[in-house]
């Protein structure tokens, strides 16, 4: 073959779909015991590792019954203390208008009857399997109203952040600037709401149980270890690159087979100037 000097290159190969366990949110769900769980679900029989660490980490199985009557057994996370795998966080708006992503994938994409929806997706590292071992990301991934409530919960970091830096400057320490995943963020249920138009139906949204004052001992427990930085930061490039191209895909309808566990009423029509809000409710 003749030599040649190519001015462009190496090709650019595909982005991988990351192949993470899913980690879904379960609005309130009916177990096979005829109780109502809300919170986080990893499903079991996924990968073999995860489950181990999941029962090393001492977290229990819930087995959901569906609409189907089919029941499938999952790893229960009430609340789930997650290391976000993302520079930051933007705002519904802010996403609307521009390709660019931090690390959080989130579009809107049309239904199969022509109704609109959002998704929004991220990866993270959960605290407790951090603490034995377990170092493969989870992918976080929810729709509708809870994309609202899960931006809203992800937005409390940044006053987590600056208690950071307040408790230094309070020591006559300079500025660390930390980044988005200096601290895990604490996702669990909130209070109940009422959901849906035609046919109202009561939901627990996912809120951060960040304190309104965020004290030393607060930061101590949800702080980074430094061998996690190093493993987070080596995963950080990719996954903002995925973060766009899963953006797309959301908006192109092909992840429609991806679903979460949450069996959440479609909201009321649309706003869509792009504030983000629904006319259920008048903000997020």
């Amino acid at each position: 073959m003749e030599e040649i000097r190519f001015s462009r290159g190496p090709a650019r190969r595909p982005v991988a779909r990351p192949g993470d366990s899913l980690l879904q949110w379960s609005t309130g769900l009916q177990t096979d015991k005829r109780t109502i769980y809300a919170g986080w679900l990893v499903e079991t029989g996924r990968s073999e590792t995860l489950d181990e660490a999941m029962e090393t980490a001492g977290f229990t199985t819930v087995t959901i019954r569906h609409g189907s009557g089919n029941t499938v057994m999952h790893w229960a996370v009430e609340q789930a203390n997650l290391f976000v795998i993302a520079e930051g966080v933007q705002g519904i708006t802010e996403m609307k208008n521009t390709p660019d992503r931090y690390g959080v994938a989130f579009g809107w994409r049309t239904l199969p009857d022509g109704r609109p929806q959002s998704a929004l997706k991220f990866r993270a590292l959960l605290h407790e399997l951090l603490d034995v071992d377990y170092t493969e990301p989870l992918l976080v991934s929810v729709k509708s109203t809870l994309t609202g409530d899960l931006l809203a919960a992800l937005m409390h970091q940044y006053d987590v952040l600056d208690a950071i830096d307040r408790e230094r400057a309070a020591k006559g320490q300079p500025p660390l600037n930390p980044p988005f995943y200096a601290c895990s963020i604490p996702l669990g249920p909130g209070a109940e709401v009422a959901r849906g138009s035609a046919q109202k139906k009561e939901i627990v949204p996912i809120v951060a149980h960040v304190p309104d004052s965020i004290d030393r001992s607060y930061l101590v427990a949800h702080y980074i270890r430094k061998p996690w930085v190093t493993l987070i930061e080596g995963m950080l490039d990719a996954t903002i690159t995925w973060s766009v191209t899963a953006s797309q895909q959301i908006t192109m309808g092909e992840d429609l087979a991806t679903q979460s566990y949450g069996d959440e009423p479609y909201p009321e029509p649309i706003n869509q100037n792009g504030d983000g809000r629904y006319v259920a409710e008048s903000s997020l």
